[in-house]
């Protein structure tokens, strides 16, 4: 790593550069990233899913959020790299407050966003200069090459809506933003479009394409056409053509005069500037379109979780039987998959399953390897946090295991933050409440002993696609996006104690239409996921009656549900698992 950054700072300075921006990001700002786009990884060998580096002459500093405090200190060098928490100190500002002279900054204009290009250029005193060429991948001598896997149709049995109904109603949506085209740049915006999935990106099945789409023309998709078989050709044939990146240019030119939507998080520098004039920028409408799951969505999505809750069943009946220090944090978590990869429609993992034992619990995003992964005792508490792609939906759960005999700290601990789930779980919100507005509710237990958690309390989930998706959420930061019916969302709250261990509990749930005789219009949550809460870590004096009665019910519903699927064994052990408080 020591030769990377001094080749790299050697570079910068023969490129007459103060500064270069190096990004997590690819030219999608996707979350997870195909092998030629890992360049933080590279350089710092820190392998977050967020972060960005800004490498100076003398030094790097890396931004992480609070997921990855802890990792990335554990991971980089800290004698070439500062590790700086992204909420004390934002890059923008780092580069302001240095007391060294800088001028140029490069970066690369794939890379990044229009929103974020916005925020940097605001710096004055400050040149940002496109590099042609990312100087990472001058550097990098065994970069692998871009990935070529074929696409594949969804079958319209799990997409339940012609592709066709979503382009006309897309057309509809550029009609009332008065655009003639738009810039498609995310690519699971792009597979939910057009009813089609990939495999080149690693836990999600997305294409490494980007499109534009004109209104009443049809979709101009960038990519390798080496990776479309002509039956995605046949699919997309009255709508879609596909083009190599040489294309661009001549592309752009055939949308002169023509106003185009971009969504400035999303559009990379490089097409906006091409773009010039004609840009309107606003929110892709396929965002929410997405995320509003349709009723057959929501049904696949239902059976997924079955899927999903007879894996983790029959793995949690297998843990309460392994013996102690038999198993690592990887075993386990290769045991888990094993139990998912019985399923007819299971696909891969969703994300790389974390499990945390003690102190590793207590990383909030910690992925085990060989040198890190503890052995399974009866010590401490272990969290397992993974979920499955299926073609039907996407899984994401975890549980906090007791393994041994729990402290009454962790008794307490684990009761306030089931407390801030079921408060979350159970809550009734007129329509137009975000998730912000929502979020103190899974954190008013624990606020009240002066605790919290540093990430957010959920996420949007995609319809076997992004584990994570926007533009819903819940969380301090929140989002404008109002909770809509048929959103998916994680309801995770946590508490982390360093050094110690971890405790989170999510469940996955839809937003649905409460029927009653109410002044307006209100809406609640359903409870998607099926799997146990490990009683033996609840303090049931600490319970309200509403909160017993809801982990009750919420248990009998797993009961019910999973029994009919499981062996004898496991049943004998759910069914203890499940017992009435």
């Amino acid at each position: 790593m020591t030769l990377k950054i001094t080749s790299l700072q050697a570079l910068l300075k023969q490129k007459n550069l103060d500064c270069f921006i190096v990004p997590r990001s690819d030219r999608y700002q996707g979350e997870y990233v195909v092998e030629a786009d890992e360049r933080l990884a590279w350089l710092t060998d820190f392998t977050g899913s967020a972060g960005l580096a800004l490498v100076f002459h003398d030094h790097i500093a890396l931004f992480v959020d609070g997921r990855y405090s802890l990792q990335a200190k554990q991971q980089v060098n800290l004698t070439y790299v500062k590790v700086i928490a992204i909420a004390d100190c934002k890059p923008s500002e780092y580069v302001k407050n240095l007391e060294i002279p800088l001028t140029r900054i490069g970066f690369d204009p794939w890379l990044m966003s229009d929103h974020d290009f916005t925020g940097w250029s605001k710096n004055s005193g400050l040149q940002f200069v496109p590099c042609d060429s990312n100087p990472i991948d001058e550097l990098w001598s065994d970069q692998p090459d871009r990935p070529l896997k074929a696409v594949e149709v969804h079958d319209l049995a799990y997409a339940g809506q012609p592709h066709t109904e979503k382009l006309a109603h897309f057309y509809d949506k550029l009609v009332q933003q008065e655009v003639e085209a738009a810039l498609v740049m995310s690519p699971d915006n792009l597979c939910w479009l057009l009813n089609c999935r990939g495999s080149d990106f690693p836990y999600s099945p997305l294409v490494d394409w980007f499109a534009f789409v004109i209104k009443g023309q049809g979709v101009r998709i960038f990519c390798d056409e080496r990776k479309i078989p002509a039956s995605v050709h046949l699919h997309l044939q009255e709508v879609a053509t596909f083009h190599p990146l040489e294309d661009l240019d001549k592309m752009i030119e055939g949308l002169a005069g023509k106003r185009t939507l971009i969504d400035p998080k999303l559009a990379p520098v490089i097409i906006c500037d091409k773009l010039a004039n004609n840009i309107v920028r606003a929110v892709d409408p396929l965002e929410l379109m997405k995320a509003c799951k349709a009723d057959q969505e929501i049904e696949g999505i239902c059976q997924a979780h079955l899927q999903d809750g007879v894996a983790l069943t029959k793995f949690l009946a297998w843990l309460d039987t392994v013996p102690q220090d038999t198993e690592t944090e990887l075993s386990i978590a290769e045991k888990l998959e094993h139990f998912r990869q019985e399923a007819d429609l299971y696909k891969g993992p969703s994300f790389p399953t974390i499990a945390g034992f003690a102190e590793n619990g207590a990383i909030v995003h910690y992925r085990a390897t060989p040198q890190s992964a503890k052995t399974i005792d009866y010590s401490s508490l272990l969290l397992v946090d993974s979920g499955g792609q299926y073609l039907n939906g996407t899984t994401d759960v975890t549980r906090t295991i007791c393994l041994g005999e729990p402290t009454s700290e962790q008794k307490t601990n684990f009761t306030l933050v089931l407390q801030g789930h079921i408060k979350l779980a159970m809550t009734l919100f007129p329509e137009g409440t975000t998730g912000a507005q929502l979020d103190v509710l899974a954190r008013y237990n624990l606020w009240q002993y002066g605790l919290d958690y540093d990430h957010g309390t959920g996420h949007g989930v995609g319809y076997y696609l992004n584990v994570h998706e926007g533009p819903q959420r819940i969380s301090k930061a929140g989002s404008q996006v109002s909770l809509r019916p048929g959103m998916i969302l994680s309801n995770e709250p946590g508490y982390y104690k360093e050094n110690a261990y971890g405790i989170r509990i999510e469940n996955l749930v839809t937003v649905k239409r409460i029927e009653g005789h109410f002044e307006r219009p209100m809406l609640g949550f359903e409870t998607l996921t099926l799997a146990p809460i490990d009683r033996r870590l609840i303090d049931e004096t600490l319970l309200t009656s509403a909160e017993w009665e809801w982990l009750n019910q919420y248990h009998a519903k797993v009961r019910e549900t999973l029994l009919p699927y499981l062996d004898p064994d496991t049943a004998s052990w759910l069914i203890e698992a499940t017992a009435e408080l």
